[in-house]
């Protein structure tokens, strides 16, 4: 029982950096890795037309505004993918890339089972910081981007999914980026400024994506 408890220490030590280990990164010489994993809305396909994705205009930042050149972002998002398939392809898209940063977004596709998968949602994203926490590279955990109330389909338990993402970053001390209250406060505006949805309402276009790249980049921001 002690050694598991000092295990569990050292794995909830490894992952409290977040955002304050990225920003570490930033500042050094050292190349870094950067990987975007989660869901649909990471993979990017199909929302931004000619566009790019929020990773990829990460990636522009780096070099172009950062004149890090050899830094390397790779983005492993995968459409439809949950929580239980991300943990057991977790090597894949993940840790064979030894990444110094990870960013991960997961949620929007568990929400399909409603209120009877929350607890299993839980569960298995603890595992995946637990298994992250091995790695020691500074995980960074985001909720997904609000739909527009009026396109939800399969997804109508989504805020509570999303609720649990905060619920674990909060208790196992992992930085979080809250996309989701950015775009719900973007709802309230969206008649009177440019959308930031796709025309299925579901999934943020390319201005929804340079937004959510803009929120990723003031939270690493000193």
């Amino acid at each position: 029982m002690v050694m598991q408890q000092a295990n569990r220490r050292e794995q909830l030590q490894a992952v409290t950096a977040g955002l304050e280990k990225a920003r570490t990164i930033l500042e050094s010489a050292r190349p870094a890795t950067w990987v975007f994993t989660g869901d649909t809305v990471v993979q990017g396909a199909g929302q931004t037309g000619a566009g790019r994705t929020f990773s990829e205009h990460f990636g522009d930042h780096l070099r172009n505004k950062l004149r890090r050149l050899l830094d390397v972002v790779v983005n492993t998002g995968v459409q439809n993918s949950r929580a239980d398939n991300f943990l057991k392809t977790l090597d894949w898209r993940v840790t064979r890339f030894a990444p110094e940063v990870v960013f991960l977004m997961l949620g929007s596709a568990d929400a399909a089972a409603g209120p009877t998968g929350r607890t299993h949602f839980r569960e298995v994203l603890n595992e995946i910081v637990d298994a992250l926490a091995k790695t020691k590279t500074a995980l960074i955990l985001q909720t997904p981007p609000t739909a527009r109330p009026d396109h939800w389909t399969d997804a109508t338990d989504l805020p509570a999914y999303v609720e649990i993402v905060r619920e674990v970053a909060d208790a196992r001390d992992v930085a979080g980026i809250d996309h989701w209250s950015l775009f719900e406060d973007r709802l309230a505006h969206a008649e009177a400024e440019p959308d930031w949805w796709s025309s299925g309402g579901q999934l943020p276009n390319v201005r929804g994506h340079v937004e959510l790249a803009r929120q990723v980049v003031e939270a690493l921001s000193r």
